[in-house]
């Protein structure tokens, strides 16, 4: 992983220091970089914004949804009464 790092170009962000104090405990405790720790939680952030996304989708359509899950499912020719 840190040799990961070494290959990629990295910045300095600012943090209060009981922000950095926890994202070093977080990596210590993954066995993992900051710079790691900081990216999957990005990712944890996008993919909650995805899921609130399509949540809010979900409920704008319930109406919709309800309806086709009430309609009988069609039957094959052979399996018709």
């Amino acid at each position: 992983m840190v040799d990961v790092m070494a290959r990629r170009p990295t910045t300095t962000v600012r943090v209060y220091p009981e922000t950095r104090a926890a994202i070093a405990r977080l990596a210590a405790a993954e066995g993992t970089t900051a710079a790691e720790v900081l990216e999957q939680l990005i990712a944890r952030s996008a993919d909650g914004e995805l899921l609130d996304a399509m949540n809010a989708w979900d409920a704008r359509h319930a109406a919709d949804l309800g309806a086709l899950a009430r309609e009988p499912y069609p039957l094959a020719a052979d399996e018709r009464p």
